[in-house]
């Protein structure tokens, strides 16, 4: 599928965050590869870019990427990019002649939205409007946003000072080439004519029809808009379904606003996934002294870098670097920090108490966490549905256990309590999915 976007206009209302309104990074990301990637998700394979102001900066941007992602991006560049977006729509005339997906470079979206359009029944000569019925939607800018006015599907009225509105313009269109011939005759009327004036011509003809979306869509047209897409972007991070309760409540609102700064270095997740499991290693180093003091301090060093041990897999996905790999690679480190945090609090407390039977609940702590984290797939799996109902053991209760006993000076009790609930709730496990094949 086509898609054509349009990022030539200025933007002076998000200067403060940059000069070029595509190129703007939204947590690490710019704005335009934002779009692309989403549109991307949505289906689309073939994209025409219309540029305006600082057009080569841009252009040259977009070839990198065509290239990483592999891509197709044509750039067409539009010198009259001052007048109103609907010139930059025309500007694509003789180079899309088959249906295409119309966007903007600074509206972020759910692709879901797309493909939800592409679901609809498109006739020849109708353009399609994903709309928003949430008339109270906090990420709206009420002072600038283009309403729409529809009735029975169809658009019959839309602009900014529209006041009998039920329906908010998110700027996704799916469109056939009748598009252009409407820009066309809006031009007859007005000079300079807008994408809305083109919908209020089809409408006129019953051509323009709206689809209602409840997904994700924001307008980043200013500073405000800026920082409630960034909101927006971490507070989907929340939503990790596999997350256990100390994650949920506790690491994932603190690794969350570390990884809004890590974003905008250039620092990958292997390298974060490496950073957490050099703090687990110096946690376990202190644990093995056997003063009280460093084991406390190891405790907390074990409990940071269980929070950053979020970060890696946040800033993948905030930057679209998730991979099988790096998921792989971040769980092999994890086994390992496991297994040197226990064993060093089975050192710490063998050094108080040199009794064989510490040993032996040090090794079966150490093999349970093992067991717990080997069936966790094939568990989660099975429970995708019924893991909210319920504690999800794991590798965060683990972690806080072992900080626990380490500031309150109980190692002994938190090695019993890994020992037997971890192996108790592997053994659960096993029985639960025999019951359900």
């Amino acid at each position: 599928m086509k898609c054509l976007i349009i990022a030539a206009g200025q933007g002076t209302r998000l200067q403060s965050q940059g000069e070029v309104k595509p190129l703007v990074k939204v947590l690490g990301v710019p704005l335009i590869e934002r779009v692309i990637r989403s549109a991307i998700t949505g289906g689309v394979d073939e994209f025409y870019v219309v540029t305006g102001y600082e057009g080569a900066q841009v252009a040259c941007f977009l070839d990198k990427l065509a290239q990483r992602l592999n891509i197709s991006i044509t750039t067409l560049q539009n010198n009259g990019w001052q007048k109103e977006n609907g010139t930059s729509v025309l500007t694509a005339r003789d180079s899309i002649t088959d249906p295409f997906l119309l966007l903007m470079s600074d509206h972020l979206f759910d692709p879901a939205i797309i493909q939800t359009l592409q679901q609809q029944s498109l006739a020849d000569g109708q353009v399609l409007l994903a709309v928003d019925t949430n008339k109270s939607n906090p990420l709206i800018d009420m002072t600038d946003v283009t309403k729409v006015h529809v009735k029975d599907g169809c658009i019959t009225n839309i602009g900014k000072f529209v006041n009998d509105y039920n329906a908010f313009d998110t700027g996704i269109f799916l469109c056939t080439p009748a598009i252009f011939s409407a820009l066309d005759q809006a031009a007859n009327m007005h000079n300079n004519p807008t994408l809305s004036d083109a919908i209020l011509v089809l409408a006129a003809n019953n051509q323009a029809k709206a689809v209602p979306i409840k997904e994700f869509w924001i307008d980043v047209d200013n500073t405000k808009a800026y920082h409630k897409a960034e909101t927006t972007l971490l507070s989907a991070l929340r939503d990790k379904k596999n997350d256990g309760p100390v994650s949920h409540y506790l690491n994932r609102p603190i690794s969350i606003s570390i990884s809004k700064i890590l974003v905008k270095f250039k620092i990958s997740s292997n390298q974060i996934s490496f950073f957490s499991f050099l703090f687990s290693m110096i946690a376990a180093g202190l644990f093995a002294v056997g003063n009280y003091w460093l084991l406390a301090l190891g405790g907390l060093l074990a409990q940071f870098a269980s929070i950053i041990d979020g970060c890696d897999g946040e800033v993948a996905r905030l930057k679209y670097l998730s991979s099988d790999y790096g998921g792989w690679f971040d769980a092999v480190l994890d086994r390992y920090a496991d297994a040197f945090l226990l064993f060093g609090l089975t050192w710490y407390v063998y050094s108080q108490n040199t009794s064989p039977l510490v040993l032996a609940i040090g090794f079966l702590a150490i093999i349970g966490s093992f067991m717990l984290s080997y069936t966790s797939d094939k568990y989660d799996n099975l429970m995708r549905n019924h893991i909210k109902k319920s504690i999800r053991m794991g590798r965060d209760i683990r972690v806080f256990l072992i900080f626990l006993g380490a500031i309150s000076n109980q190692a002994y009790i938190v090695l019993i309590l890994i020992a037997l609930v971890m192996n108790v709730e592997t053994i659960r496990r096993i029985f639960i999915y025999r019951n359900e094949q």
